[in-house]
């Protein structure tokens, strides 16, 4: 019970600071003394207000809203929140559980100012989680790599600036040196690492990503030439050091 008590405090925590707030989400009503149904996992003893502020942290944490747990209600009126109709609500409730746990083996570590997660810790207002590493090497498998950098700039004119996914050079650069090295498909590695270009030209570790990808090719010139590149950039790039004596 203490866990879930600490989990609670945290969701209204993190409800607080949140800003991604759903204004167009169906808000729960009731009088501040009404008595919740059916808690199977938080106090018994919170109130309606405590349960309502926990149930939006979530909505705004996971992108959705209160439907995708407790489903419609009538034409004109609220579902029964206290209803276990729908799976997802009883998957919510696994995914708290594992929340607690997880904090509890937090707190027994003994860390310094050591955090808590919390449901946006994975989801970023996202309801399924998933880096955005993995969604393009989904993509490159299902749609081919000029599928898969149409994926990303949906995806980056859509979500960039939010917390939902890792814009940072480093995932392209992470995808392009698997599918180069998985797939051997230098081609595509290529076009992935201009993409990150377009989007980022100054960055160093692209320039040290293609020099790689270049060596593993055998074309020698060009890879000498990123790198060079890349230390021009990063003088202190010790992988483009490296590479560069290898040549």
């Amino acid at each position: 019970m203490k866990s879930f008590a600490r989990f609670a405090v945290l969701a209204i925590v993190l409800f607080s600071a949140m800003t991604m707030v759903h204004l167009g989400q169906p808000q729960a009503q009731g009088p501040d003394d009404e008595k919740p149904k059916n808690l199977k996992v938080l106090p018994k003893d919170m109130s309606h207000r405590q349960v309502v502020d926990i149930m939006r942290g979530f909505t705004s944490a996971l992108g959705v809203d209160c439907e995708e747990c407790h489903g419609q209600g009538p034409p004109g009126q609220e579902p029964d929140f206290s209803a276990d109709k729908k799976p997802e609500k009883e998957t919510a409730r696994k995914m708290m559980k594992m929340m607690a746990a997880i904090n509890d083996q937090i707190g027994q570590m003994n860390l310094k100012d050591s955090l808590q997660v919390g449901c946006v810790t994975c989801h970023h207002g996202l309801k399924q989680p998933q880096t955005l590493g993995a969604l393009m090497m989904s993509s490159v498998h299902k749609n081919g790599v000029d599928g898969a950098i149409a994926d990303y700039r949906k995806l980056r004119d859509q979500y960039y600036g939010s917390a939902a996914y890792n814009f940072s050079p480093a995932t392209l650069n992470d995808v392009a040196g698997r599918i180069a090295d998985g797939d051997h498909d230098f081609d595509g590695a290529m076009k992935l690492l201009n993409l990150n270009l377009e989007f980022t030209p100054k960055d160093a570790n692209t320039y040290v990503a293609m020099g790689r990808v270049q060596i593993a090719k055998g074309d020698k010139a060009a890879a000498k030439t990123s790198l060079q590149k890349a230390l021009e950039l990063d003088p202190d790039s010790r992988w483009a050091k490296r590479l560069l004596s290898q040549l």
